[in-house]
């Protein structure tokens, strides 16, 4: 997925996905996270130039986060776009998630 990169900071993976989180994508973006995430202890999806968000992605987003719980790993959502935000809030699961909005609260999250 070339829409999707990935770095290592620490126990925790950091992803950055650019463009649309879709049906057409979801799954590849699921083989990836799985792929990818080994031993980190905490995920963060950079999504602040997700441009648009359907439902499954909305149920990739639920499913990654139930699985990381399960897990006892964490998922945070990093400074999600104003489009991302809408979805997410128009079916009330913005509470759901962790989300961080700068440095300052990504590293109160991940206990940095």
């Amino acid at each position: 997925m070339e829409n999707l990169t990935w770095e290592k900071k620490g126990t925790a993976l950091l992803a950055k996905y650019v463009g649309e989180i879709t049906l057409e994508v979801t799954g590849g973006f699921k083989q990836e996270v799985e792929g990818a995430l080994g031993d980190a202890t905490a995920m963060v999806l950079d999504l602040s130039e997700v441009s648009f968000m359907d439902s499954s992605g909305i149920g990739f987003l639920v499913a990654c986060n139930t699985r990381m719980q399960t897990a006892g790993k964490t998922l945070v959502l990093y400074q999600p776009s104003t489009q991302v935000r809408k979805t997410l809030g128009l079916v009330q699961l913005m509470s759901y998630f962790q989300v961080a909005d700068g440095q300052p609260d990504l590293d109160s999250l991940l206990g940095a």
